[in-house]
């Protein structure tokens, strides 16, 4: 899967088909986001289609891929202007996609990030469609933990 198998009206499309959305994040965040380090914010309509995406630059120190960097600051710190712009806007859906650097999977970093960012939009009550990760090598949705049972839900999904 890539943005190449979009379709001419993809943004009429509900993005909770998690392979229009992997489409849709490896469209948005190009190879040089991802070398950089960025996190995607794609807004989506009460139908949950497409509608912008806001890209936020991550810190230099991000590329190192540092398990020991506290991963929850920095998405919330990215994240928080964001937040209070959406929910003044009912119904508005996001997904989350960090772009990064190195191997196609990084479990811990990943993981981290995935359940970060649910977290963070699950305290700010915003409708979250996905969190989905986009290297080099392509784009894949990592199992998060769900914010009120702490259980992983499952679903990869490789572009």
């Amino acid at each position: 899967m890539s943005f190449l198998d979009l379709t001419p009206a993809w943004t009429d499309q509900s993005l909770t088909d998690p392979r229009v959305a992997a489409d849709v994040v490896d469209l948005m965040l190009t190879l040089g986001d991802r070398q950089r380090g960025t996190l995607a914010v794609i807004l989506c309509d009460p139908d949950d289609r497409y509608r912008a995406t806001i890209t936020v630059d991550l810190p230099s120190e991000f590329d190192r891929l540092d398990p020991a960097i506290d991963t929850s600051q920095l998405c919330s710190t990215a994240l928080r202007p964001i937040v209070a712009a959406v929910q003044t806007a009912p119904g508005t859906g996001v997904i989350l996609a960090l772009g990064r650097p190195g191997p196609a999977r990084s479990p811990v970093v990943d993981l981290d990030w995935a359940n970060a960012g649910t977290a963070i939009c699950h305290a700010a009550r915003l409708r979250l469609l996905g969190f989905y990760l986009a290297t080099g090598d392509g784009v894949y949705q990592p199992p998060v933990n769900h914010p009120l049972t702490d259980q992983p839900r499952a679903n990869l999904t490789a572009a």
